[in-house]
């Protein structure tokens, strides 16, 4: 049996970013045409996939999270959402639970938090967690029985197929992270280390403490350039050691559902279409949502 465990930002921000503003909502005027596009994402998934559990994980930590203490610069590149942006990211919340389908953010953890917790909890329940998302960072958390999708672009891939696409085992994807960097964080790598060279020494020393712990060994790996990566891993021995961090997901966060608050027991139609309404939708999900399980108050 299967849980859902779906990355939202991922798919609301894709309908944010390519769909006009032809949806206001009645009371404020504001734009709704990331909610109207999470709306079709998420009946087509209850519709296709008819889940027993599924989970939706938001951001909500953008200034707040624990990263931004460790790190002054973490994702120092990234705005806070406007008012109009920021009623689309609610109503997104309140659309999960007229759906019902269980929804969580937090001020101190990431999405990616979220669902890397709520991914422990349901394999120690025996379910198989199906983590949606096209997000590089959430592959560390994939283990042996569990599912990637980037849905939309292909099928779901098991771990040894990420392996097989990325070039380095999952489980090394935070320390991959703190050599080559990511700028979409603003995370920090090791100057002069680019993908080929840090997939190189993962597969030669597989991880970051090794390769500081046994720095004077990198100089004669069959590696370009291996003589000056001894001077390059001790120099930046701290930052590496803080970008890994910054990148790891946590996955021990008591307070997320457990796999019993995960069960889907249908839509509150009357509520939906209530919702609907408020989104300045009309009618137009309606026919939809009727052919889907309903659950009463």
């Amino acid at each position: 049996m299967q849980a859902l465990l779906i990355d939202s930002s991922i798919y609301i921000f894709k309908s944010y970013f390519t769909l006009p503003e032809k949806w206001h909502a009645v009371d404020n005027h504001y734009p709704t045409q990331a909610v109207y596009g999470f709306t079709g994402f998420l009946l087509e998934l209850l519709k296709t996939q008819n889940p027993q559990h599924i989970f939706c994980a938001f951001d909500e930590s953008l200034q707040t999270g624990f990263r931004h203490q460790l790190s002054d610069t973490y994702k120092i590149n990234r705005e806070l959402p406007d008012q109009a942006l920021a009623f689309q990211l609610n109503a997104c919340r309140q659309l999960c639970r007229v759906l019902g389908i269980a929804e969580m953010a937090s001020d101190q953890y990431e999405a990616d938090d979220l669902i890397g917790s709520v991914a422990t909890k349901v394999r120690t329940a025996g379910l198989q967690p199906v983590i949606l998302s096209r997000d590089k960072d959430l592959t560390q958390i994939i283990h042996a029985d569990d599912l990637y999708w980037d849905i939309g672009k292909s099928q779901p891939k098991t771990q040894a197929q990420l392996e097989e696409d990325m070039g380095i085992r999952c489980e090394q994807m935070a320390d991959y992270l703190a050599l080559v960097g990511d700028t979409s964080d603003s995370i920090a790598g090791v100057p002069g280390v680019g993908p080929k060279t840090a997939r190189q020494l993962l597969s030669w020393l597989l991880s970051i403490d090794n390769m500081i712990a046994r720095a004077d060994q990198i100089q004669d790996l069959p590696i370009r350039g291996a003589k000056k990566l001894t001077d390059k891993i001790a120099e930046h021995r701290e930052q590496m050691l803080l970008s890994r961090q910054l990148a790891s997901i946590v996955t021990d966060i008591e307070a997320v559902p457990n796999a019993e608050q995960l069960g889907w027991q249908g839509i509150y139609q009357d509520a939906f279409a209530l919702f609907a309404d408020e989104m300045g939708f009309g009618e137009t999900f309606n026919s939809r949502c009727c052919k889907l399980k309903q659950r009463q108050f």
